[in-house]
């Protein structure tokens, strides 16, 4: 393939130097043309101007002596002239064909390259598509040997009566058609399973990754919840009155003074440090501070899980009645 992509690259190279030397040929002849035929004016300019010269010099004797040879010298200056013009033109042409017969070889056989190249790397890819294919449908068709008698038979007979009934129509097409519709049916059977193995690999890959994320996730916030639950219970001197509020248990009154508000001991203000509409009933852990309302708590969860008295992030919640 390397060697088809640098034989392309050469190909485009020869294209640009055809090009440009094309570009240089028709360049000098339309110089040389242009020189020559200056040339050619010039001198008839300067014949034409040495004639009348000649003839306000003499031009009492032009009648009787010179006129012969005036007549004669104007003839060999046409005459040289005319021969001059035409010894450039037969040059010039000669050149302009020769460059052209060139550059249309150039073409030619740069066409030529690239319709070999282009010819040889679509035979190679389609020798690379059936080998994949027919690969496949080998590994697939002889690994798994322990497969039920029935199933084989029964794919034999209908593999054997599909190709039996397009490929009998199907072959007459194909010297009509391009290079791609010799591709057999085990090649495409293959390519067909290959994408939907790969298909369902990438997908069950994907579900799997997913739920491990999630397991992983779900399994961290389990541990962090256990590890500070313990922490808090042997760090906090009232570490078992708050478990005993989570688990719903029971607690007597006292542990209740303890869990009271110190900021507010005479209980004045009851309701709810953010909407102050509702009763606040709402005791949050491992802060202690009853200050929100239920609605208020479950809002507070999903912008800030922090305790609006203190910033104490905050575990858990416990519904309290006071």
């Amino acid at each position: 393939m390397i060697v088809y992509l640098a034989q392309v690259v050469n190909l485009i190279a020869s294209l640009i130097q055809n090009f440009i030397v094309l570009t240089s040929a028709v360049g000098q002849v339309i110089v040389v043309l242009i020189t020559n035929i200056s040339s050619i004016i010039i001198k008839s300019i300067g014949s034409v101007l040495l004639f009348f010269q000649i003839i306000y010099e003499d031009n009492k004797n032009i009648f009787t002596e010179q006129l012969p040879n005036m007549a004669n010298e104007m003839f060999d200056a046409i005459y040289g002239q005319s021969s001059h013009l035409q010894n450039i033109l037969l040059s010039s042409y000669e050149e302009l064909i020769f460059k052209l017969s060139t550059i249309l070889s150039s073409i030619k056989w740069t066409f030529g390259a690239v319709f070999i190249v282009c010819r040889d790397v679509l035979l190679i890819l389609k020798k690379t598509l059936i080998f994949f294919g027919d690969t496949l449908w080998l590994l697939l068709t002889f690994v798994p040997v322990h497969l039920p008698l029935i199933l084989k038979t029964f794919i034999v007979y209908v593999k054997d009566l599909v190709v039996s009934n397009v490929i009998d129509g199907y072959m007459e097409l194909l010297r009509v058609t391009n290079f791609l519709s010799d591709v057999p049916l085990e090649s495409f059977m293959g390519l067909i399973t290959a994408i939907i193995i790969t298909r369902s690999c990438i997908h069950f890959r994907s579900t799997i990754q997913y739920q491990i994320t999630n397991v992983y996730w779900i399994t961290l916030r389990k541990i962090m919840y256990l590890y500070y639950s313990i922490y808090n219970y042997f760090t906090d001197p009232e570490g078992r009155i708050i478990s005993q509020l989570v688990g719903g248990q029971p607690i007597v009154s006292r542990d209740i003074n303890v869990l009271d508000n110190p900021d507010d001991p005479n209980g004045a203000d009851a309701l709810c440090v953010i909407c102050q509409e509702r009763q606040k009933c709402v005791l949050t852990l491992p802060c202690r501070h009853v200050c929100l309302c239920t609605e208020c708590c479950m809002r507070l969860y999903d912008y800030q899980r922090t305790c609006p008295v203190c910033r104490t992030f905050i575990y858990h919640s416990v519904t309290v009645y006071l």
